[in-house]
């Protein structure tokens, strides 16, 4: 969406366009004790519409995620049962943590979006004191609920681990959000000091990068909205509003305010509510309050998104229903009826045509080569279907009305999608990265975007997949010994009652004798490679793949866990409650508390990781990861030298020349031909698996030609 849009009343329903009310918020109150009350009216709202938002299929792309507040991924859909809207928001704190004048201000601005994270009881008034708070005539209806910040003990029992308040339209009935899990208990199982600092964007709390929330959905609505019969021409007739409840955020230890069901580890002296907020503390008319309005309930998402392979799949007499979890739910998150599995190993991408290296130093634009021989590969191994979160849309470029400029930016990867239409379902998901710096500098990077897609992906399509495969385009898992699939290895996990299992990821090399010779894309100069010296564009010829090309790993297989730089996981979506693309932040198993941990006859640890029902892949005999990340020319400056066999300087070369499997009489000092030898081919993948795949990928090439022919692949 562009903000040059927002005029466009193209909305079907005009009466209900998508609005924010903006809300100003006084921070120099936030000492006062107890908690002043907020006194502002409507008209002290700044108003924002978006009728650009006019279609349920579209409305990951249409959210106003990079217009107001800006680079702000949110997605909002229904359950598979319609008994919850699903939120998922990204913590904006987390892209501006510099020491700046201007970060620092931006960190001070997002204060209040962190308190989002942290629950508030509230009771509804009653008669009495409904009408003692309503001082002026409203043009709200008099049934409406009014609500009071309360203690745990003197709230209502939806409202002791509330945030927002939910008022469905056009009905008018209200609900109190809950939480897909407490972000303080998990943050008290991290043995973390305190939940959030002042003065810190606490980027290494990383169950903290997306908010995740639910609104539950009044029984008189749940059957209508789980048919998607709600739904009219590709738009909503039923909406939602979302009210947050504001308070400070609470920089104490994170277990000082726990709900009663964690209540034996509340921390001392704790979070006195009616000392903080007092017993009278009243929010205002939902009128009055800042708020999204009008969000669109559109169809649960097989509904909306499934091929007509998947629903036939949840409409058939074999269609799957899973089995009750053996883990005893704790009392934030109530359970609900079981959804219909269509897959059993499916995986979730977030991928685009090119992409900018951290730092932005780079462009790396062979995004649809990529996906094609990826999803191929994966196809062999056994991965039953692809959400494909396509980001490409973040790098279109725009003329000033909106339209796309004919730069070729609008290139997208459906084209490869297509070709496999049963296989492959794609969410156009164009949310820009809020911060894209490197790790090691003073504000550090955010990819904001990629972890609310992960976020999305997982709570809408989860609840149908037994596994997921959370891998990049870039990383292939290549199943080891005598297996040719991973579904042997699926059937062990089970059988071992594991939900996780994790593969060390180091990047491999490219081989020199698979990439285009360096002299012809030999550049110089600062501006092609980032220092005054020469460097080269490496390229893999279309002759070989990636798998093939990069078939060179600096370990031999079993030796990556103990060096690994990062892992990557197959896991249960049902036993996961939160992901972070390397690792399961919040489990089952975490959100449990002793007693709950207790009867199902486990030892209840404070840290609960690594999780007990996790375990690492026997790279030998069931898989390892070969990650095929690209080189950035940047990175091969000074690659004649450091490429050397007689060098010892600290610069890395980054193109493999392989070690031989039988070292006898090898002087490594001499390498190959003179060449540094750095890295270990995989016979498995050698010998078997790029066979196989350029097989396979032979059979697409008349697909290929006809959409090249059509420029749909560059």
């Amino acid at each position: 969406p562009n903000a040059s849009n927002n005029n466009k009343n193209n909305n079907p329903i005009p009466s209900r366009v998508l609005t924010a009310y903006l809300e100003p918020i006084d921070q120099s109150t936030w000492s006062t004790k107890p908690l002043p009350t907020r006194t502002w009216t409507s008209e002290d709202l700044s108003k924002i519409e978006y009728p650009q938002l006019n279609s349920c299929r579209r409305l990951p792309e249409q959210f106003p995620v990079d217009n107001y507040p800006s680079e702000d991924p949110l997605d909002v859909f229904p359950t598979h049962d319609g008994k919850y809207i699903q939120f998922v928001a990204q913590n904006k704190q987390r892209c501006a943590t510099g020491s700046t004048v201007a970060d620092i201000e931006t960190m001070r601005h997002m204060k209040p979006q962190v308190a989002l994270f942290q629950h508030v009881a509230v009771k509804r008034l009653n008669g009495t004191e409904k009408d003692e708070a309503s001082s002026s005539v409203s043009s709200v209806s008099s049934s409406s609920p009014r609500y009071r910040l309360s203690s745990h003990e003197d709230a209502d029992p939806d409202g002791m681990t509330t945030r927002f308040i939910c008022r469905f339209q056009p009905s008018g009935e209200e609900t109190l959000s809950e939480y897909n899990f407490s972000y303080e208990y998990a943050s008290f199982r991290k043995n973390s000091k305190v939940m959030f600092h002042e003065d810190s964007g606490d980027n290494k709390l990383i169950h903290t990068s997306q908010l995740t929330f639910r609104c539950p959905v009044p029984p008189s609505l749940r059957d209508v909205i789980r048919t998607g019969e709600s739904v009219v021409d590709d738009y909503a007739t039923l909406f939602v509003d979302v009210v947050p409840i504001r308070t400070p955020p609470r920089y104490g230890p994170p277990a000082e305010f726990l709900p009663p069901y964690y209540q034996e580890f509340r921390s001392e002296p704790g979070f006195d509510a009616n000392v903080e907020w007092g017993d009278r503390h009243v929010l205002p008319k939902l009128h009055d309050a800042g708020r999204w309005e009008n969000i669109p309930i559109c169809k649960p998402s097989l509904v909306e998104y499934g091929t007509v392979k998947e629903i036939e799949n949840s409409n058939s007499d074999t269609a799957v229903t899973p089995a009750a979890s053996d883990s005893t739910s704790s009392s934030s998150t109530p359970s609900s009826t079981a959804a219909v599995k269509t897959h059993r190993l499916a995986s979730c991408i977030w991928a685009s045509t090119g992409y900018a290296t951290r730092g932005n130093r780079f462009a790396i634009n062979d995004g649809q080569r990529r996906l094609l021989e990826w999803i191929q590969y994966n196809k062999l191994i056994g991965v039953e279907h692809f959400y494909l979160y396509d980001n490409s849309g973040a790098f279109r470029t725009q003329n000033d009305d909106g339209s796309e400029k004919n730069d070729g930016s609008g290139i997208s990867l459906k084209p490869i999608a297509d070709m496999f239409p049963d296989d492959v379902t794609v969410i156009d998901w164009p949310s820009k990265v809020c911060n894209n710096n490197p790790n090691n500098v003073d504000s550090v990077g955010e990819r904001s975007s990629q972890y609310a897609a992960e976020a999305s992906c997982r709570l809408r399509f989860g609840p149908h997949v037994d596994w997921i495969a959370q891998f990049d385009i870039d990383e292939y898992l290549v199943p080891m010994g005598d297996l040719t699939s991973i579904h042997p290895l699926l059937d062990k996990l089970e059988a071992e009652n594991n939900k996780i299992v994790s593969f060390g990821s180091w990047r491999a090399w490219p081989r020199r004798r698979f990439i285009e010779d360096p002299d012809k894309s030999r550049m110089k100069g600062a501006k092609n490679c980032g220092r005054n010296q020469d460097c080269f564009q490496l390229q893999v010829p279309n002759k070989f793949t990636m798998l093939q090309a990069y078939n060179c790993d600096r370990q031999k297989p079993g030796q990556k866990k103990s060096k690994m730089p990062a892992e990557k996981q197959l896991y249960r979506p049902d036993y996961v409650r939160h992901h972070f693309i390397h690792y399961s932040t919040v489990t089952e198993n975490s959100v449990l508390n002793r007693e709950d941990t207790q009867k199902l006859n486990r030892t209840f640890l404070r840290n609960p990781f690594p999780d007990p029902f996790s375990r690492f892949g026997n790279e030998e005999t069931e898989g390892l990861m070969l990650h095929t990340k690209a080189v950035a020319t940047q990175d091969t400056v000074f690659w004649e030298m450091a490429c050397n066999a007689t060098y010892t300087g600290n610069s890395l070369c980054r193109l493999g020349t392989p070690f031989p499997e039988d070292m006898t009489g090898v002087n490594e000092t001499e390498g190959d031909d003179g060449w540094k030898m750095n890295c270990y081919v995989n016979r498995k993948i050698e010998d078997y698996w790029v066979k196989l795949l350029d097989k396979k990928l032979k059979d697409l090439v008349p697909s290929i030609a006809s959409r090249m022919a059509r420029g749909a692949i560059a």
